[in-house]
């Protein structure tokens, strides 16, 4: 048998399917298309429309060169050809030709090379293309043109598919089926229906970081949480700087999303600090500024934490903002953003640490920066043991090192009876859950004797004038606030959430609300006419409402603590304040006007309830009185005619005895 039968024989479906074509093509004279029907079975091309102009080229010279046709035969047949596959073409891609011609786009060129691309991939509508055909298409032009040339005709591509899409999203089933919803696919975003998002994307060079791979070989929860992640992003993040939201967001996102996969990683709230030091690594070599690269673990944990259906405890580091806590366990001017437990690294005490934290934010009445202090100390206890099974497995014997180890090493005795606190609490909770029969150690078998220590921390009245002589040069609002430390001596912390009722005039009188978070009360307290005038014309002015913070951050919350000392500190040095070398610290006002006010015989009793201290003991380490009460009582008592010193003293002539 000849190869032709035998390649007959073996394509026979086939062959009948393309002579069924050349019989029903609108051409009835068979001896039109019957050498045209040979020469494709030949070229082993069994479909008309897939012939390429290239093929029907050589089907004319392959006529001529024959002999057995005139020119006229030949043009006849050739465009038998033609006219067939046109009409085949029409009748199977119709409506694929006529959402082309309605793409607006008008490279006639351009428009026919992506027609006949699509036509040979079986594509019969615009919707069809997806990210896998335009990368078949890419390979192709890359064949036969230069860069340049090749994104100019992928450029048109990509208008024809986003004009199909916007044209589907006219009608709801459209926008149903557009709509972002997580399938094991490639999202490639300048195929989003949003037109505003993909003109972002239009002078992306490297369309590769478009490509968003959901079908690769990865854990399922890794997957949907970057699909989470990256439509957030879109969503919510730079909709205005396209460049930034680039930088910050999508580029890192791409890289830690490749470093999971490769590590096998199947959870980024799950991330260890290992893992995140190796990915660092990765970052050094893309960019120059890693610091901001590296912000996408802790941005992508925190919207996975807060956008979570239920609370993920599970999660390395939990985000406040997602528990809605009452304003007396935060710190609006200081607020405690998150509590992290990627420190510990043996699991079992990590849970542990977990379970005791989510105690104490969900059923404790702690403030969150006091709930971070005392996990900052047990995690410390934690890692030390991280070798064993779990703390619960530490005896008597190896905490008693422990703490001879902490003794031993330059603490005050108040700082290690803090710890050991901590650490007995830490216990109990463990007791009281049923994770230990009982406590291996005795506190009070190592709690220390402690004093009061004085804080000398008054600041000097040269100082603090000169400060107020060059006040008008700071910038208004610090040096509203710095006028509530010196008048009022104020926490920082209460100056920063004074809201626009503070204020009060009783007819007499001026005086000050104020809400103590440490004492989780309001008070109420004098203050001078002049502070009132002022701060009452500069509400006005800026029109603040009775419950919004009068000193506002750049999130509209309470100003920042740590922004104003900054922000002070940066003008002391500029103004010279005490020749340049003064350092600035807010709470040593409210050390000088307590001391200001013993100095001027106020009792204790007064200055602790004014400074809102438990005790009188906190309230002396506050009072820095040695110096001039000394001095005060040191004149009084030599004033007095008893005690004069000079009193006793007579005059003798010279060579007199006594």
């Amino acid at each position: 048998m000849s190869a032709i039968r035998l390649l007959q024989a073996e394509r026979k479906e086939e062959i009948q399917h393309l002579h069924r074509q050349f019989m029903s093509g609108g051409i009835l004279q068979r001896e039109l298309w019957e050498e045209a029907e040979k020469f494709l079975i030949q070229r082993e091309i069994y479909d008309v429309i897939l012939a390429e102009e290239q093929d029907l080229r050589e089907y004319k010279q392959t006529l001529l060169d024959s002999g057995n046709y005139t020119k006229k035969q030949v043009k006849e047949q050739s465009s038998a050809l033609r006219k067939i596959q046109k009409y085949w073409i029409e009748t199977e891609y119709g409506e694929l030709l006529l959402e082309i011609r309605e793409s607006q786009v008008s490279d006639e060129a351009l428009k026919g090379n992506i027609k006949r691309f699509l036509i040979r991939q079986g594509i019969h509508h615009i919707k069809e293309i997806d990210y896998t055909v335009r990368s078949r298409y890419e390979a192709e032009l890359k064949k036969m043109w230069d860069e340049a040339s090749v994104m100019r005709y992928l450029k048109v591509f990509d208008h024809i598919k986003q004009y199909s899409i916007q044209k589907e999203i006219e009608s709801l089933p459209g926008r149903i089926e557009h709509r972002r919803k997580y399938q094991a696919q490639v999202v490639f975003l300048p195929y989003l229906p949003d037109l505003e998002l993909v003109k972002d994307f239009e002078y992306v060079r490297d369309k590769q970081e478009l490509v968003w791979d959901f079908f690769r070989r990865a854990s399922e929860k890794l997957k949907k949480q970057v699909f989470l992640l990256l439509n957030y992003i879109l969503d919510n993040l730079y909709r205005d700087d396209p460049k930034e939201r680039r930088v910050r967001y999508l580029l890192p996102l791409h890289w830690l999303y490749d470093f999971c996969v490769e590590e096998e990683i199947d959870d980024l709230e799950g991330l260890e600090l290992e893992q995140i030091q190796r990915f660092e690594k990765i970052v050094e070599q893309k960019v120059v500024n890693v610091k901001n690269s590296m912000q996408i673990i802790d941005n992508s944990r925190k919207i996975l934490f807060l956008t979570a259906p239920e609370i993920h405890w599970h999660a390395n580091v939990w985000y406040m903002e997602r528990f809605h806590l009452s304003e007396d366990r935060l710190n609006p001017s200081n607020p405690v953003q998150r509590l992290s437990f990627i420190e510990v690294t043996n699991k079992k005490n990590r849970e542990l640490l977990q379970e005791y934290a989510k105690y104490h934010v969900g059923i404790g009445g702690l403030t969150i920066a006091n709930i971070r202090g005392q996990l900052y100390e047990v995690k410390r206890l934690l890692e030390y043991f991280k070798e064993e099974e779990s703390i619960c497995q530490v005896d008597e014997n190896q905490l008693d090192d422990y703490f001879r180890k902490l003794e031993e090493k330059d603490t005050k005795d108040d700082t290690f009876n803090k710890r050991i606190v901590h650490y007995i609490k830490f216990y109990q909770f463990l007791n009281v859950r049923g994770y230990m029969k009982e406590i291996p150690f005795k506190p009070e078998y190592y709690l220390k004797k402690t004093y009061p220590e004085h804080h000398d921390r008054t600041v000097e009245e040269k100082v603090y004038m000169e400060i107020l002589h060059k006040l008008y040069a700071f910038p208004l609002v610090p040096r509203l606030i710095f006028l509530h430390l010196w008048c009022t001596g104020l926490r920082i912390s209460e100056v920063c959430t004074l809201k626009g009722d503070a204020y009060y005039w009783d007819g007499e009188d001026a005086w000050l609300k104020v809400y103590q978070i440490k004492m989780k009360a309001d008070k109420m307290i004098p203050i001078p006419l002049v502070m009132y005038r002022i701060m009452r014309k500069y509400i006005e002015r800026e029109h603040i409402r009775p419950k919004d913070y009068i000193f506002k951050g750049k999130d509209g919350g309470a100003y920042r603590g740590t922004t104003f000392r900054q922000e002070f500190q940066q003008y002391c040095d500029k103004n010279g304040i005490a020749d340049g070398s003064y350092i600035f610290k807010t709470h040593d006002y409210r050390h000088t006007l307590a001391t200001q006010f013993y100095d001027e015989d106020v009792s204790i009793q007064t200055i602790r309830d004014y400074l809102g201290h438990f005790s009188e003991e906190m309230t002396k380490q506050y009072v820095d009185f040695m110096p001039k009460r000394i001095e005060k009582a040191s004149d009084t008592y030599f004033k007095k005619p008893e005690n004069d010193l000079a009193s006793t003293i007579k005059a003798k002539k010279r060579g007199e005895r006594k």
